[in-house]
């Protein structure tokens, strides 16, 4: 399948915004005060840089099966008037199926919108249960390129944002410009620099995790592929770097940065001769992880590295990943920017920082199939509370813990240097700093 439609979806969008607006008004004039996307990697993460680029409190993602974070939301006092959007362009993503699951337990029919490919199981479940609306996903359009389709653009409108500008400046977007900066990534990687620090001002610092799942999940197979680096906590300069601040400032260009990014990321991946819209690596993750959750002995102890064995192990040209199973709080994730710069400083190499199971949808594939540099620390912890999953004959506690133990497997089975710990409380990763 022709996998390009993306090149077009500032025009094929342009056309639907006048109707997204409505829907959006709609919904407000119902008395909805917040909206929680329920979705995976393309379909979320587009919206946490709107969000957080707009400065729209009343829009937010869910996409973590910790369960704290799904509790967090429950328990929030306008849940009656909160809007459920669940997007998945196959119509059959676990982790936003399980949200839909628990969520349609505790709020009324109309409260949820579908976005999916016609046919799923998805778009079928939305008609059998009475969603508000079923938005369809373009076939053509790979999830991780679907920003400027209704993926983006219907948050777009929940969140009150000028559509209509955002998608004609991406269309003010020169394809050759965009294909250029591509290649100069590609000559960067050819020469040693295949550290791609990620750098944009701060009123579009969410982008970088945006763009961090489409070259990392583009580019990451066969052996090659960048590495995207995000919120680097040491600033030094590293021989294996490329840095990019290049970046436009006005959350009224997010269109255009999103379809250069495209353009280029294409481009790099012509240039690295590999297929920028498959995954053909993140199934096995998936598979390991079912595995898991139908284990009668799930909890026996994985044969991995001590963290002081995964130091040792460290080469030149190295990056250390770290994948923490937990609720990714600022708290938590200052902890972990702290971990991240004392191994840095440690081991002199570039560090990432991805939170499960939402890493698994950007950087998972990277991490399997792309060149074997990484270091990768698995912090799992006790959750103080858990809840069930309706529907689904299990809980959020039970599939987290198994899509972190799913995730080790497979990264073992491709020969990747592993330490796991599991820790008594979230707030314990500080201990990690003692490298």
């Amino acid at each position: 399948m022709n996998r390009l439609g993306w090149i077009d979806a500032p025009r094929a969008s342009l056309a639907l915004w006048d109707p997204l607006v409505r829907f959006a008004a709609d919904v407000q004039r119902d008395g909805v005060a917040r909206v929680v996307v329920c979705g995976m990697g393309g379909s979320s993460l587009v919206v946490h840089v709107l969000a957080a680029s707009f400065k729209n409190a009343s829009v937010s993602v869910l996409d973590s099966t910790d369960p704290a974070v799904v509790l967090a939301i429950a328990r929030a006092p306008d849940l009656d008037r909160t809007l459920f959007v669940i997007s998945s362009k196959s119509g059959t993503t676990l982790e936003t199926l399980a949200c839909y699951h628990f969520f349609a337990a505790r709020a009324e029919r109309r409260r949820f919108v579908a976005i999916t490919d016609p046919g799923t199981p998805l778009a079928a479940l939305a008609r059998e249960r009475g969603f508000r609306a079923v938005f369809h996903h373009p076939v053509d359009v790979g999830g991780r390129y679907a920003a400027l389709t209704v993926v983006g653009m219907l948050p777009a409108a929940l969140i009150g944002a000028d559509g209509r500008a955002l998608l004609r400046r991406a269309q003010s977007v020169d394809p050759r410009g965009a294909r250029a900066f591509g290649a100069r990534l590609a000559e960067a990687a050819a020469a040693g620099r295949d550290k791609l620090v990620l750098r944009p001002p701060p009123p579009v610092a969410r982008l970088a995790d945006w763009v961090e799942q489409l070259v990392a999940e583009s580019t990451g197979k066969g052996g090659r592929g960048l590495i995207p680096v995000v919120d680097d906590p040491v600033r030094e300069a590293r021989a294996d770097a490329e840095i990019v601040t290049d970046f436009a400032t006005d959350p009224l260009d997010l269109g255009a940065e999103f379809l250069k990014w495209q353009y280029a990321t294409w481009e790099l991946c012509e240039r690295l001769g590999v297929n920028a819209f498959d995954q053909p690596d993140v199934e096995e993750a998936k598979a390991l992880a079912r595995a898991e959750l139908a284990r009668a002995n799930a909890g026996e102890p994985l044969a991995t590295l001590t963290p002081d064995a995964l130091r040792r192990a460290a080469l030149r040209g190295d990056y250390v990943a770290i994948l923490a199973y937990t609720r990714p709080t600022p708290e938590i994730t200052a902890r972990l920017q702290e971990v991240r710069a004392a191994w840095a400083r440690a081991l002199g190499c570039a560090t990432t920082l991805g939170f499960g199971p939402r890493y698994l949808h950007s950087t998972g594939q990277l991490h399997k199939g792309g060149p074997n540099t990484g270091l990768f620390l698995v912090v799992t912890a006790d959750d103080a509370e858990d809840a069930a999953v309706p529907e689904m004959g299990t809980t959020f506690g039970r599939l987290k813990r198994a899509q972190a133990r799913g995730d080790v497997r497979a990264l073992l089975a491709r020969g990747r240097r592993v330490a796991h710990v599991h820790l008594a409380r979230p707030e314990d990763v500080s201990g990690l700093t003692a490298v």
